[in-house]
């Protein structure tokens, strides 16, 4: 019995240590996805063809609310929208008050860093707590 339960156990955390939601990371997180999402946001690091572009976001902000509001402020303009994700999808969709619609793939997700590629324009966006 022992040893029925021992392998149970081992091929659990095998088939565990295969998934992976998104390709950075992490493996399994408790927190749900609002919770790691919400908050306020600044580039630790862009990368757009392979090349650092993070000076050029220095004075963005990206606001997450847990009520799925979005406020994107650049300097003293504010654009505000609606942020969702899929249930079984990387993706994260920004639908803006003016129309626009930005598709992300969520790259990492913790509580700590929240890394998003823009699906059209290959844009990749490290951000951290602001």
């Amino acid at each position: 019995m022992m040893n029925k339960v021992l392998v149970v156990c081992c091929l659990f955390l095998l088939a565990l240590s295969d998934c992976k939601k998104y390709p950075d990371g992490p493996r399994v997180s408790l927190m749900p996805r609002r919770e790691r999402i919400e908050g306020k946001w600044v580039a630790e690091k862009v990368i757009k063809d392979q090349a650092d572009v993070t000076t050029n976001y220095k004075n963005y902000i990206w606001e997450f609310t847990r009520q799925y509001s979005v406020i994107t402020q650049v300097d003293t303009v504010k654009h505000n929208g609606i942020w969702s994700t899929t249930t079984m999808s990387k993706d994260f969709v920004i639908d803006y008050d003016d129309g626009r619609r930005e598709i992300y793939e969520i790259r990492r997700m913790v509580s700590k860093a929240f890394w998003i590629r823009n699906r059209q324009t290959q844009i990749e966006f490290h951000l951290k707590p602001y």
